[in-house]
């Protein structure tokens, strides 16, 4: 006969199972969608963080410019204003002085030369490191781009983006006239060039298009900078780049914005190999005047990159979190299976301290009286003795039982000590009532391991007694026999008895599970916990049953 309770309980299991699965499914599926809510947000989120970033970068760098032609044109006033410099520009000490201001301007910037012009812009002195001797030419065109053929004094610091004024490269030229300190009128310029690649790739690239680069063009609008090296030195609102932007007017609108002096970021798309671009644009203001209009320029498809990385690592947060949120949801279900298991030890546990105080001590008077019955009566009346055997057996049934019980819940720790089997084994018959019946073989060949001696005696006991209740009255035999390796030992209980059904095999060690009578369902599933505790395996076979015990060796000669 089965037990009710060991129903209830596995229904109330498999109820844990179903509703660990509907909320695995269900946080799948919430996870799921805010993935891909998430993944779109991702990308926009890049975006707009590029955008913030792109602006404080165009900012930035922008100032920089700025910084450091102010300090170029700080450097050419003091070196114009200086008297023996003004003396004579051609001398010696004047291309010292001037020597001595090229070298402080190449730190500030890579310089290509400085030149000091009359009012005829005929080069009366050079600096320069890698150029060929300019001194005795004439500078032509220069006036022109300065917008004026009268007193250059008027015009004070210019920057002018040149394109071959003196050789065959775009060049930006700052200009500082040379005053006379009596006269107040001029008395020549100052002139230093660099290279425009030069000067503004130390603040960026100006030439990959698969990353974030440059572009800046001067206040004539007029293209100094450009990945297409074709681009450059072309009016950006003239026909051949209008034709080539297809007229954009987003882009077009833009660009005058930042020709306002206002710092302007749009995402904009155009059909050519770089497509999307966020472009952030912003003047470069020299002495309070908008001299060249930066923008910074950055292809969408660059940040795929860090879009797909992001999103790739998502997917492994998310995954991960699929994981541990399962890993938590079967934790909690084996916690709440142990709790099941808990309280039914609670239960169990209230239960044998009330059979420990309320029965034992009375059935140890019924057996007395028994014993005192029995030896009064000596057998002269067949009926007391036959209700005294019958007492005794129900004594010996109740009392098994109360043991049972009282083993399962007994929590000692493990004490592992070497030990013999053959020793433990013969302990353990010794403490059973052997029927006449039955006959029992225990192993030739003994074999000495660590193990708790007390739990261990239990197990041997619960299924030595175990073969003995399924052999029943018939005539039986139970032979243990022993097999050993490096690492563990294996003992088998065989008995005559019967066969266990499939059904029943499965549910052999399951707390509560009993097919006896007389049985608590105890027994075999507090042998399982003992030896698991050594680390050990016990499972059941049918047709001969059998119980087999794998326990591991230990060390033996360490106790």
């Amino acid at each position: 006969m089965k037990i009710d309770l060991v129903l209830t309980t596995n229904n109330k299991k498999y109820l844990w199972y179903v509703i660990t699965f509907v909320i695995i499914i269900s946080v799948v599926g919430i996870t799921i969608k805010i993935y891909s809510i998430g993944e779109e947000n991702i990308k926009t989120s890049i975006l707009e963080n590029q955008v913030e970033i792109q602006e404080i970068i165009t900012t930035s760098i922008s100032k920089n410019i700025s910084s450091e032609l102010e300090l170029i044109i700080f450097e050419l006033d003091i070196l114009s204003q200086s008297a023996e410099f003004q003396n004579d520009l051609g001398t010696v000490e004047s291309s010292q002085l001037m020597a001595q201001t090229f070298n402080r301007i190449n730190s500030i910037s890579p310089t290509s030369q400085i030149l000091a012009i009359d009012e005829n812009f005929k080069v009366l002195s050079q600096v320069s490191q890698s150029h060929n001797s300019l001194v005795g030419s004439t500078v032509k065109g220069l006036s022109e781009l300065m917008g004026s053929e009268e007193n250059i004094a008027v015009l004070g610091p210019q920057i002018l983006s040149i394109n071959t004024l003196l050789y065959d490269e775009p060049e930006i030229a700052v200009t500082f006239p040379i005053i006379d300190e009596q006269t107040k009128s001029s008395v020549g310029l100052l002139l230093i060039t660099f290279a425009s690649s030069e000067f503004f790739e130390r603040h960026g690239n100006i030439y990959d298009v698969e990353s974030r680069f440059l572009m800046v063009m001067d206040e004539n609008h007029i293209l100094l900078i450009h990945p297409n090296m074709e681009n450059v030195g072309k009016d950006f609102f003239g026909n051949e780049i209008q034709t080539d932007i297809s007229q954009n007017s987003l882009l077009n609108s833009h660009i005058s914005d930042i020709l306002q002096g206002n710092l302007s970021t749009i995402i904009f798309t155009m059909d050519d190999d770089i497509g999307e671009r966020i472009n952030s644009g912003i003047s470069v203001t020299v002495n309070g005047k908008n001299e060249f209009v930066f923008a910074v320029v950055t292809p969408t498809h660059s940040i795929n990159k860090e879009v797909d990385e992001t999103i790739f690592f998502t997917k492994i947060q998310t995954i991960f979190l699929l994981l541990l949120v399962t890993s938590v949801l079967l934790i909690f279900l084996v916690k709440r299976s142990q709790s099941f298991k808990k309280e039914k030890l609670s239960v169990i546990g209230q239960l044998s301290s009330n059979i420990a105080h309320d029965i034992r001590n009375p059935l140890g008077a019924i057996k007395n009286s028994g014993v005192i019955i029995d030896k009064e009566n000596k057998n002269s009346n067949e009926i007391i003795s036959r209700e005294l055997k019958r007492i005794n057996i129900s004594v010996r049934r109740i009392s098994h039982q109360v043991e049972e019980v009282l083993n399962y819940v007994r929590t000692t720790p493990m004490i592992l000590k070497s030990h013999s089997i053959n020793q433990t084994l013969q302990e353990a018959i010794d403490t059973l009532d052997i029927p006449q019946n039955i006959s029992i073989n225990i192993p030739k060949n003994d074999i000495t391991i660590k193990f708790d001696h007390e739990k261990i005696l239990i197990v041997f006991i619960n299924i030595i007694l175990n073969a003995i209740q399924s052999i029943g009255d018939k005539n039986g035999i139970i032979t243990i026999t022993t097999s050993e390796t490096s690492s563990d030992i294996t003992l088998e209980f065989e008995n005559s008895g019967p066969n266990i059904s499939s059904n029943d095999l499965k549910h052999i060690f399951d707390t509560l599970f009993t097919t006896k009578l007389e049985g608590t369902g105890l027994g075999l599933s507090s042998c399982k916990n003992i030896i698991e505790q050594h680390n050990g395996e016990i499972y059941a076979t049918s047709d001969p049953v059998t119980f087999s015990i794998k326990l591991p060796r230990g060390d033996s000669s360490d106790d």
